[in-house]
């Protein structure tokens, strides 16, 4: 064979190449990384789902892709829009009623994702705009249902309760979601907010503490008291007025001991602290402002607690 042949049959071997090559281009689809597609033909749904990659399909067939999410989707309840790429929708906490009519505000998580076995499903039932309304209705109708049975009640909220409800609460969901074709990733119960009827129950609580803090600090206060009487007998001498104004020191360094940092002293506080100690003659003159100064340090004092 001389080299003319020899050329002809590479030229013919290359185009036979790049013929093939054409054609399984022409005959291919690529679902992109992060997306489902499902095949369509004549505008229907057929049952043919495809992963992100590149996908073969028989030359004379014409179809559609209709692509979906293949990511995992995330629905906050009850959080604030902050641009985290990885929440895809948030909405205002689910407002509720427990199983014994307790009022109850809802901030949980959802994760979940599209199931690819079903995606036809979701495609003739809701499309492609409505799988976020299918999702955030049907965890409402789902977390409705199961918190308003009549075992649920305020103590499920409180300890292992919690826990033991947000477990429930996923179980649910997830065969909710199943049926309209999701996968459930994760479920958070993050919060539940009692209003009014979670307020008194802090509040019994904080009195309870009180008491407590009362009882245990009588002893000191009783000893303050007697280790006072001491120091009158002792210092029968010293003018009251300086007594008066060591006394409005200590207290005020008390309140300060008390006060977090996050806000600036208050002048109620900051201002006797600079000004200059009463004298004498002056005692009969300022025992108004004395007053003023005390009523001061008590709001102060309530305040800052």
């Amino acid at each position: 064979m001389d080299a003319a042949v020899w050329i002809s049959i590479l030229v013919a071997l290359l185009l036979l190449a790049v013929g093939v090559y054409v054609l399984l281009l022409a005959t291919s689809v690529v679902v992109e990384p992060g997306t489902l597609a499902l095949l369509l033909k004549r505008g229907k749904a057929t049952s043919r789902a495809l992963n992100p990659g590149r996908h073969f399909m028989q030359p004379w067939r014409k179809a559609m892709m209709q692509v979906y999410p293949s990511r995992e989707l995330a629905l906050v309840a009850g959080g604030e829009a902050t641009g985290d790429p990885r929440v895809d929708a948030t909405e205002a906490p689910l407002r509720v009623h427990l199983g014994d009519k307790t009022f109850a505000q809802v901030s949980y998580t959802v994760r979940c994702r599209l199931d690819i076995t079903k995606l036809k499903f979701v495609h003739e039932q809701f499309g492609p705009e409505g799988i976020w309304s299918a999702l955030r209705d049907t965890t409402r109708r789902s977390l409705i249902a199961e918190v308003g049975t009549s075992d649920v009640s305020i103590d499920d909220v409180f300890g292992d309760g919690f826990a033991a409800l947000e477990k429930r609460l996923a179980t649910a969901l997830g065969a909710a979601l199943a049926d309209i074709g999701f996968e459930l990733s994760m479920f958070n119960l993050r919060e539940i907010d009692l209003g009014e009827t979670g307020e008194v129950i802090q509040a019994t609580l904080r009195a309870a503490v009180e008491l407590e803090r009362e009882q245990a600090l009588a002893p000191v206060r009783q000893a303050r008291l007697e280790n006072d009487a001491s120091m009158n007998e002792l210092l029968d001498d010293v003018d009251a007025d300086v007594m008066l104004r060591y006394r409005q020191i200590e207290a005020l360094s008390q309140i300060l001991e008390r006060w977090g940092g996050d806000r600036p002293i208050p002048s109620a506080i900051s201002a006797p602290l600079t000004a200059a100690a009463p004298s004498t003659s002056t005692a009969s003159t300022t025992s108004a402002p004395d007053a003023v100064d005390a009523e001061s340090e008590a709001e102060v004092g309530n305040d800052l607690q």
